[in-house]
């Protein structure tokens, strides 16, 4: 259908949308009893269901576990349980089927995502094989052996079916995630046409990155690839008014690679900061230098530099992905500045190795915010959003807390085998002291790539190479891709031109948005990208 990059990267301000009306109403929920947990232990497969309460008892989750084959190419080869949660809302209500990577959260953590509350749907979320529970091979020698994308493709048809049957026999079904759970909901409509599923009316995933990886130096595969890290240097940040204060900050960001390289007082002084902040990083530096790897630039300063401008990027991108630029821009250090103004290269200091936690509590002390005050208010800039946090930011912050205690391990090893890795592309660093090669190659040693060779098999990128060419060709499935204009993993998005030519796929990205998927809240997303998602519902949900 088209790529819509919506107007408005200019907005300075977080407004509370008044505009437009729900066009789909959530239903008020019904009244479950212990029928619905009947109902669920009655069906073949199912084990220990339980029903929790939210500590508001607004909401009631049951969980159980659901019995598959560890390997759906060989039923004969066992079966594992595999860890679901169902918000029910109604037997003849849509369903929304939440591809939840990572651990299945709690109750005390469980969120209903915004899709589903639009639509006053039943929520399923899903563990993924070899997260939490949901265990192939034994937890104390995993293996990894059956984890791939067609597996858990397999796993989610295999859950649709047995509620269909079952239980939600007359709704409409989307599929929808965020990040690894959103490539995990463009994946599942790959296969759903590689098998000819009709399992899903719509598949809505938000931020979902593809990357087929690239070649290296020595022209093997890996599975890094430099579009995140191309896009964070060349794309976020930009595109706002000259002399604003999101211009003046975006050049700072840009100067400060720059600045570390070219003035060694400067460079020297974060240097010595980064060592005392991340002694684990720097001894494998050390090691890497005094064994004179290939790696190594040779120079230990030149090694140090290049951690401390990895660390800087990373921080950088966390703070992109995740909080809304408009918002920190007052934070953002000027490097020349810092040179000789002993308060500006404490803030330098400071901002370099500073993630989105350090963040977050750094603007509440900027705004004098008071993270228990609920208050609304009908218009307020960008900053003032801070000082008076709603309570659709303090679940988001909740959000971005449960995120870091989930086990990412074994993303990691699926991003190595099939998905792809993102990598900075240092491409801000000064060519003469430090070039963007000697960089990534001193820090290869942290690499994903670097962690997992010769210990899993790699499909060097054929997954999503071919999903790539499907969205372009083939797709037969609804899909609306949602993206953020300053989140970095928007870099991996599918190409303009694939989406173009196929009518039944659409891509959103949205000007203030970051790496969730509220598009509900107006703080989070414009109404033009939720008029695109709403629109989509009124066209394949009906």
């Amino acid at each position: 259908m088209g790529v819509l990059l919506l107007a408005g990267i200019m907005l300075t301000g977080c407004t509370k949308d008044n505009t437009m009306d729900e066009i789909v109403k959530p239903a008020e929920q019904e009244k479950t009893t212990d029928d619905f947990i009947e109902a669920l232990k009655a069906i073949d497969g199912v084990r220990d269901v339980v029903a929790e309460t939210t500590s508001s008892g607004e909401e009631t989750v049951y969980y159980f576990y659901f019995r598959q084959p560890i390997n759906h190419a060989n039923p004969d080869a066992g079966t594992f349980d595999q860890q679901v949660a169902i918000s029910f809302k109604g037997y003849d209500k849509d369903v929304v089927l939440h591809t939840h990577g990572y651990t299945i959260y709690d109750i005390s953590k469980f969120y209903r995502d915004d899709l589903s509350t639009h639509l006053g749907a039943n929520q399923v979320n899903v563990e993924h094989r070899y997260f939490g529970n949901s265990l192939p091979e034994p937890a104390d020698n995993p293996g990894y052996t059956y984890f791939n994308a067609e597996q858990e493709a397999y796993d989610l048809h295999a859950i649709v079916q047995m509620l269909k049957k079952n239980l939600f026999k007359t709704g409409k079904w989307a599929s929808t995630g965020t990040s690894k759970d959103g490539i995990t909901s463009a994946l599942y409509a790959y296969y759903s046409d590689q098998n000819g599923w009709n399992d899903i009316d719509l598949f809505v995933p938000f931020c979902a990155p593809f990357l087929p990886g690239s070649t290296a130096a020595d022209g093997t595969f890996t599975c890094m690839d430099t579009r995140i890290g191309n896009y964070q240097d060349q794309v976020s940040g930009t595109g706002y008014a000259a002399g604003s204060p999101e211009a003046i900050a975006c050049q700072r960001l840009h100067d400060i690679p720059y600045y570390i390289c070219t003035n060694k007082t400067l460079r020297d002084a974060c240097n010595k900061y980064i060592l005392a902040s991340n002694a684990t990083s720097y001894r494998k530096i050390l090691d890497q230098y005094n064994q004179h790897s290939p790696m190594s630039t040779g120079d230990l300063e030149k090694d140090i530099t290049a951690l401390t401008i990895s660390t800087f990027l990373d921080n950088l991108f966390s703070k992109f992905s995740y909080v809304q630029f408009p918002l920190w821009v007052k934070l953002v250090p000027d490097p020349a500045k810092a040179i000789t103004d002993k308060e500006e290269l404490g803030n330098l200091l400071t901002f370099i190795t500073m993630d989105n936690e350090i963040l977050f509590d750094s603007l509440k002390v900027l705004n004098g915010a008071n993270v228990d005050d609920t208050e609304e208010t009908e218009t307020r800039s960008a900053l003032d959003v801070l000082s008076v946090l709603n309570d659709k930011y303090a679940r988001f912050w909740k959000y971005i807390n449960d995120l870091r205690g989930n086990n990412s391990y074994p993303y990691t090893i699926q991003a190595f085998k099939e998905l792809g890795a993102s990598e900075n592309a240092f491409l801000h660093v000064d060519g003469t002291f430090l070039t963007p090669t000697q960089v990534r190659d001193v820090n290869e040693i942290f690499s994903v790539q670097h962690q997992f060779s010769g210990i899993f098999r790699q499909d060097e990128g054929a997954l999503m190479r071919n999903f790539r060419q499907w969205v372009a060709t083939e797709s037969t499935q609804n899909i609306v891709f949602v993206y953020a204009y300053n989140d970095p993993w928007t870099g991996g998005r599918p190409d303009e031109t694939a989406i173009s030519q196929n009518p039944k796929t659409v891509m959103v990205i949205d000007p203030i948005a970051v790496h969730n998927d509220f598009f509900l809240n107006s703080g989070y997303y414009t109404p033009q990208t939720k008029k695109v998602i709403v629109d989509a519902i009124n066209k394949y949900m009906k």
